[in-house]
């Protein structure tokens, strides 16, 4: 019996072997003349082959929190199963607050390899009518919205949930990095492993202690109760909470949101802390000048920010708050 996640990064290498030597443009014009079908099915980028990679290694989490983490369990599935698993999937990407461009690399990637282990999906896959249906879904998330009082939404929620949105709020998680967090007491850091593009993360709370010390006792305990086994029911609850606290439905993502615009301030505010940061986070020299300027303050803000919500973009903190 294999993994299926390494089921699948093996058909993914095999797929760029045969195609980093070949133009796509003229296989998929050689295609064309053979079958009437003008497609490659191979991957002809190293680019492509990570972005493919990444994808179908969060698909592969999602099926192993449901059970399916061997070749067998991945077999014992129907036909029908597998549509409901694929479906709930791309469902919960649309909740988590994924854009459409990220949902279609989702069923590219699927669409390459999973239809070799699994040829009974291809057809699912490839249906307009699904594929529609999953982009609008994405298109549709606003998950740039953060909530008008999303502390009356928390206590709206059952107890395990509360602890999620509490964590997302305190250190800007994404709902599944809670899992993938660890920390140093000594230190006062959180260090979030193989986050989304399989960057690790560390967050200093050397300046925020209390924060430190509530958000490590979340972390024990959603780790405890396995919490990711049951993020649709998070969603569920968090949809029902805005529901009664008459506030529109942003999905969790939101409450990175809250984090990002509430530490932007905090950051400005406390000249110490930023420098502090600006130290421990290792910023390049043109982020560190940006000390001595008033008018650029704004800017090493931005780095902190970016760096504690784990992208590498400067302008994608500014995405979350302005």
């Amino acid at each position: 019996m294999h993994r299926v996640r390494y089921l699948i990064k093996n058909v993914l290498d095999e797929l760029y072997d045969l195609g980093k030597g070949i133009k796509k443009g003229q296989l998929q014009r050689q295609m064309q003349k053979l079958t009437g079908e003008r497609v490659s099915h191979f991957i002809h980028s190293s680019t492509t082959k990570t972005r493919y990679e990444r994808a179908m290694m969060k698909f592969c989490d999602f099926l192993e929190a449901r059970g399916i983490k061997r070749d067998k369990h991945l077999n014992n599935l129907t036909t029908e199963q597998l549509q409901q698993t694929v479906d709930n999937y791309f469902r919960e990407l649309a909740e988590e607050g994924c854009s459409k461009n990220t949902i279609k690399v989702h069923i590219a990637a699927m669409e390459k390899s999973l239809t070799i282990l699994r040829p009974d999906i291809k057809p699912y896959l490839q249906n307009d009518e699904n594929r529609i249906k999953w982009w609008s879904a994405g298109e549709a998330s606003r998950k740039r919205d953060s909530y008008t009082d999303p502390e009356a939404i928390r206590s709206r929620l059952d107890e395990t949930h509360r602890m999620i949105a509490e964590a997302q709020s305190l250190a800007g998680f994404r709902v599944r990095e809670i899992a993938r967090a660890t920390y140093d007491k000594e230190k006062f850091e959180v260090t979030i492993h193989n986050a989304k593009g399989g960057r690790t993360r560390t967050l200093s709370f050397e300046h925020r202690k209390e924060d430190f010390e509530r958000l490590i006792n979340l972390i024990d305990k959603l780790k405890e109760q396995e919490y990711e086994k049951k993020l649709k029911d998070y969603y569920k609850d968090l949809k029902n909470a805005c529901k009664a606290t008459g506030q529109e439905y942003h999905s969790a993502h939101s409450f990175r949101y809250e984090y990002a615009q509430r530490r932007i301030e905090e950051l400005k505010q406390n000249r110490k802390e930023l420098e502090d940061l600006i130290e421990k986070y290792n910023a390049p020299e043109d982020i560190r000048e940006c000390l001595k300027d008033e008018n650029k303050i704004d800017r090493a803000a931005d780095f902190i920010l970016t760096q504690e919500l784990g992208h590498n973009r400067l302008k994608m903190s500014r995405y979350y708050y302005r």
